[in-house]
């Protein structure tokens, strides 16, 4: 026991209690580490705390038989079928309306990439990348 720091054990023990669920002050957490400097039985103590809640918080919660079908059942109430999941669709890469991939017109014709677009964009696909000049859903 150290009441030298103005801490008593409980005190101390209470601080560690709530600095575990992230509740203690920082004068109080600054207090409790005042006395477990001083206090062999309260270092034992906050060691098993944390051990208690790093074991509580890291282990899986076991499997529990589903309550609740039979409860609504027993009182004449079925549950919603879950609606049907649906499919991403994968955007189709392709330049927006009079991008730099629109055709140019007959006098400003120059050097293409192989998506169409201008040698002069920055879309990727002048490096072998996929054209990302913009996108719309197929």
């Amino acid at each position: 026991m150290n009441d030298s720091d103005g801490m008593d054990c409980q005190q101390c023990r209470d601080v560690v209690s709530a600095s575990l669920d992230d509740e203690a002050t920082a004068q109080e957490q600054a207090d409790a580490d005042a006395h477990l400097n001083g206090c062999e039985e309260c270092r034992r103590y906050a060691a098993g705390a944390e051990r208690v809640t790093r074991l509580a918080r890291v282990r899986p919660a076991a499997d529990m038989p589903d309550v609740v079908t039979p409860l609504l059942t027993s009182l004449g109430i079925a549950l919603p079928d879950p609606p049907e999941r649906a499919v991403p669709v994968a955007p189709e890469l392709t330049c927006h309306s009079g991008g730099c991939c629109a055709p140019p017109p007959p006098a400003a014709a120059g050097p293409r990439s192989a998506c169409g677009c201008a040698a002069t964009c920055a879309c990727g696909c002048q490096e072998g990348a996929a054209c990302r000049c913009g996108t719309r859903a197929a």
